[in-house]
């Protein structure tokens, strides 16, 4: 395999092109299934290039990138993760390569920071439930009726209701103070779920599976691309859609500082962010960023959608005082409540 090529500057597909980078190295917290119709669309296009894919948690992801690029000598070229403030703070921190992508001009503006962080993927968070258990008069419309339904009804849901431990999960700590960022009065709803003994996971895909199962029947804040694809072929499972406001979270890709593979990074990227990448995002319950590519927004009409912004204001909860503000409330409107199941997972991976 032919050296690669190092260039201050990025060529993008023009340096993929001339055949000296022959492999990229992606670390992401996106499950494999979900990624295969993307990387192999790109490999049409670059067959040459050989992608080492690699599945981790959210907080793997940050730590093993963080790591590897202060040894100076880092294997990794492109970074996807849904913690989205844990990539501004690898960009923050100077952990990442400017590259002004030509496919930016399409996206929203909230969706690239320093054309260094970029959104490419949009996705609502959503409450999953089990259609054979949870009767249609118990199907809350909005975050004030869930609150209103566990607060009522706390026993008949007592241990069996799921949601993120935002300890483990930086993904679920995100949207959960994302939550209380648009209505301090989530707070009620913390609380409620607390009355009823919630069981805490680390990944969406195992708190779908519980819930398909029935040994639980509600989960809180998971990610829709996951839940409404789990909704369209599992006659258990059903998805709501908050009508009050709707949370869209982002995968956020950054090209990491001394990739190896630099153009094939940017070229990925650019492939992702262009109408074909978006299209193949979208057949897995992703919503395309660019408004040239048709959409599907039927999951979140119903509601008043709310972006996560890609920008320094996520980084307000990584600060130390601020965490420890919330996790003392947290404690003491959740923990407080009862014995506090937690369910960990292989990898954790959202």
């Amino acid at each position: 395999m032919a050296a690669p090529l190092m260039l201050a500057g990025c060529s993008g597909a023009d340096g993929v092109r001339s055949g000296v980078e022959q492999a990229l190295v992606i670390y992401s917290s996106t499950d494999r299934a979900q990624f295969d119709e993307v990387a192999s669309a790109f490999n049409r296009i670059y067959p040459k290039i050989a992608i080492r894919y690699e599945s981790l948690s959210a907080s793997d992801v940050y730590e093993r990138a963080r790591a590897e690029i202060n040894s100076g000598r880092p294997a990794v070229d492109l970074v996807i993760n849904s913690a989205m403030d844990l990539q501004i703070k690898l960009v923050n921190d100077g952990y990442a390569q400017t590259y002004a992508s030509p496919e930016g001009a399409a996206l929203p503006g909230w969706a690239v920071w320093k054309n260094q962080a970029y959104a490419v993927t949009s996705e609502p968070i959503v409450i999953g439930y089990n259609k054979r258990l949870v009767a249609p008069a118990d199907l809350p419309r909005d975050h004030d009726e869930l609150a209103s339904l566990l607060h009522r009804r706390a026993d008949a849901f007592r241990g069996r209701v799921a949601m993120y431990d935002p300890k483990a999960s930086p993904t679920g700590f995100l949207y959960i103070t994302e939550d209380l960022r648009i209505d301090r009065d989530n707070w009620d709803l913390v609380a409620a779920i607390g009355l009823s003994n919630p069981q805490l996971y680390s990944s969406t895909a195992r708190m779908i599976d519980d819930v398909s199962s029935g040994k639980m029947l509600f989960a809180y804040n998971l990610i829709g691309s996951y839940a409404l694809d789990r909704a369209s072929r599992d006659p258990n499972f059903g998805v709501l859609i908050p009508r009050d406001y709707v949370l869209i979270g982002s995968r956020v890709a950054l090209i990491a500082r001394g990739a190896p593979h630099r153009n094939a990074a940017c070229a990925f990227l650019d492939f992702m962010l262009s109408r074909a990448g978006q299209a193949a995002f979208s057949r897995h319950g992703m919503i395309p960023l660019r408004r040239d590519v048709a959409r599907d927004d039927m999951p979140i009409r119903a509601g008043n959608a709310r972006a996560i912004h890609v920008g320094p204001s996520l980084m307000a909860g990584l600060d130390h005082s601020n965490r420890e503000r919330f996790f003392a409330k947290w404690d003491a409107s959740v923990r407080a409540a009862g014995v506090i199941k937690t369910t960990r997972t292989g990898s954790g991976k959202t």
